[in-house]
């Protein structure tokens, strides 16, 4: 796969819709070290609907600098199945195991991966940093901007606003760069 794929790919998430479908849950599936491209094509060629968040990542060497494509969570892909399509999944030999998941955790797993869809469409313009979920502070809401109505958690590093989104399910998170004045303390 070429780095024009992702491209592709970075559009094809960002406009995605990514709803509760009856009869499917939204599901978190560990993948095998570096295998999440390669699941995903699996995913592709069998019907699976999934959704592989991708960040920018620019790397210089001596004359020339390269732009690459990577998994903003690596080793994990968000895939809409049920006990059927899993066992599909698992015919791949690209996955580990998936986290079991009920409607209400599907629920907050699409409000984190909402607004994890907004942070990817701003990866061309900020950087965005994947890290270890952070203990929660004080909670924000972006009131005006690209991330207009996006929640999470506010953090100042180095003279800037940072805007934090757990993934608890993962035990990760998210940030990106705002500004401060686009953002207000959640009651």
């Amino acid at each position: 796969m070429n780095e024009d794929y992702f491209k592709i790919l970075m559009r094809k998430n960002n406009g995605m819709n990514i709803s509760n479908s009856p009869g499917l849950l939204w599901t978190p599936v560990r993948t095998k070290p570096r295998q999440e491209k390669k699941f995903i094509e699996y995913c592709e060629a069998h019907g699976i609907v999934f959704y592989l968040p991708l960040r920018r990542s620019v790397k210089r060497y001596q004359r020339r600098t390269v732009e690459f494509y990577i998994p903003m969570f690596t080793g994990y892909v968000f895939c809409s199945m049920n006990h059927d399509l899993y066992q599909t999944a698992a015919l791949s030999g690209r996955i580990v195991y998936r986290l079991q998941m009920n409607e209400k955790s599907e629920k907050e797993l699409i409000g984190d991966l909402c607004d994890i869809q907004m942070i990817e469409k701003l990866t061309g313009e900020a950087d965005v940093i994947v890290r270890p979920e952070l203990v929660p502070g004080k909670k924000i809401i972006v009131r005006s901007g690209p991330l207009k109505g996006m929640r999470g958690v506010a953090e100042k590093r180095k003279g800037k606003t940072m805007i934090t989104i757990n993934v608890e399910i993962l035990g990760q998170s998210v940030s990106t760069e705002t500004d401060v004045e686009d953002i207000e303390v959640e009651d």
